[in-house]
C-alpha cells in the first residue's frame, strides 16, 4: 500500500463539485414534483432492504479479517477528510466495479474482480470515487433513481405516472452528472492521473492479458475525440438520447471530463 498522498484536511465537496452536477441538482430540486413519499420510502424502506441484503449475503471487511483491503478505505477516508467511515463489503463479480448504498448508513461494496485486477492507486481512485458520492450527499437521490421505475409501476393513473416519469428523467440526468464529481474525488484520492486513466481503461474492457502493455495515449486520444463529437449538433443530440435511460455516463465520457478538469488546472489547486 502506498502512503505518499497529500492529506486534504478540511476538504469540502463544494470546492470540487462538477458544474453539471450542481446545475442538474438545482433543476431537480426546483422541479417541485419530487414526491416526498418517494424520499420517505427510500430512506425508511429501500435503505433497510439494502442493509439487510448486503450484510446478509456478502463478505464484510474489517481491520482484523482483511487488513490490506480495509486499509484502502481507511487511507482514502483520511485523504478526502471523510469523518464518518462507511462499512465495507465484498461481493463476487469479476467486472471492475464498486458501488455505495445507503444514505443514513452508507455501505461501500467492492467487486472481487476490482480487488484482484486493480493496483493500489487504481483501487484508491475507485474507492475515492465512492467516498465522493458519500461526501457530496448523493446517496438519497441515487437510491431514488435506482428504484424510480418500481415506484412508477405502483403509482395510480396516467397523469401521476407521467409526472413521476419526468422526475425519473431528472434523477437519471443528475445521477450521471454526479459521477463526474465523484471521479474528481477519486483522482484527489489516488493523486495519480495515470492510475485514473488505467482504471477507466480496465473498466472499458482491456483484457487482463494486456494489462502490462496498456496504451494510455490512444485511450486519452479516444477521450478527446469523443469530446470533440459535441461540435456537431446531431452527434451531441445522439449522445443525449442514447444515454437518457442510463444512470452512469459512458466510461470514455467520464475520462474526457476528468482530463479536462486536469488540463484546466483546477485539479492542481488541491494537490500542489
Amino acid at each position: 500500500m502506498i502512503h505518499n498522498k497529500k492529506i486534504l484536511t478540511g476538504l469540502s465537496h463544494e470546492q470540487y463539485e462538477h458544474p453539471f452536477d450542481q446545475k442538474a441538482l438545482e433543476s431537480l430540486e426546483a422541479s417541485r414534483v419530487i414526491p416526498l413519499v418517494g424520499k420517505w420510502i427510500t430512506s425508511n424502506f429501500i435503505e433497510r432492504i439494502f442493509n439487510v441484503q448486503y450484510t446478509g449475503s456478502n463478505l464484510k471487511v474489517t481491520r482484523d479479517n482483511y487488513p490490506r483491503i480495509y486499509e484502502y478505505l481507511d487511507y482514502a477516508c483520511d485523504i478526502l477528510d471523510v469523518k464518518s467511515k462507511p462499512e465495507l463489503y465484498i461481493q463476487w463479480g469479476y467486472d471492475i466495479n464498486a458501488f455505495t448504498v445507503g444514505a443514513e448508513h452508507p455501505i461501500v461494496v467492492l467487486n472481487s474482480g476490482m480487488i484482484d485486477l486493480c493496483d493500489d492507486e487504481e483501487s484508491l481512485f475507485i474507492i475515492g470515487h465512492e467516498l465522493g458520492h458519500i461526501k457530496s450527499n448523493h446517496m438519497l437521490y441515487h437510491m431514488m433513481a435506482q428504484y424510480m421505475t418500481a415506484l412508477i409501476s405502483l403509482m395510480p393513473g396516467m397523469i401521476t405516472k407521467s409526472i413521476t416519469a419526468s422526475v425519473q428523467y431528472l434523477l437519471y440526468y443528475w445521477y450521471r452528472m454526479s459521477e463526474f464529481t465523484a471521479d474528481r474525488a477519486g483522482l484527489m484520492c489516488c493523486q495519480n492521473k495515470d492510475a485514473a486513466v488505467r482504471a477507466f481503461m480496465k473498466m472499458a474492457g482491456v483484457p487482463k492479458a494486456h494489462f502490462n502493455d496498456l496504451n494510455m495515449d490512444t485511450f486519452i486520444q479516444q477521450a478527446r475525440d469523443f469530446k470533440q463529437l459535441d461540435e456537431d449538433g446531431m452527434n451531441k443530440l445522439i449522445k443525449v438520447v442514447s444515454i437518457a435511460d442510463d444512470n452512469h455516463p459512458w466510461t470514455v465520457m467520464r475520462a474526457a471530463e476528468l482530463l479536462k478538469w486536469i488540463n484546466d488546472g483546477d485539479y492542481a489547486k488541491f494537490v500542489k
